[in-house]
């Protein structure tokens, strides 16, 4: 897989390169970009990418880190939330019986 950078291998291979996280600030080597919406963002942990990128659940207000839930452009968690703001077309995905493995 290919990946698109500004920055040659070479420059990542010095001790003297460390990206700043941008939102908790840490100076580090290993930090990694996301590209969402056309933005460029820089961070040293999925801990803070999950904190700066991830929707908000409309009702309850927790981070979405899995697929969730959208409708007419509002986020939820789960189908739950969803129908406490009146969306009753949302269902959650439950597996009655599990295959055999």
């Amino acid at each position: 897989m290919e990946t698109e950078t500004n920055v040659t291998p070479d420059l990542y291979q010095r001790d003297d390169y460390l990206r700043t996280c941008e939102v908790c600030g840490n100076k580090y080597d290993k930090c990694f970009e996301v590209r969402m919406a056309g933005e460029l963002h820089v961070f040293d942990s999925f801990e803070c990418a999950i904190h700066a990128l991830a929707p908000m659940c409309a009702h309850c207000g927790c981070q979405i880190i899995g697929h969730g839930m959208e409708a007419e452009g509002i986020f939820y968690c789960c189908a739950y939330c969803g129908s406490q703001h009146g969306v009753h077309e949302l269902e959650d995905r439950v597996e009655l019986e599990r295959s055999p493995a």
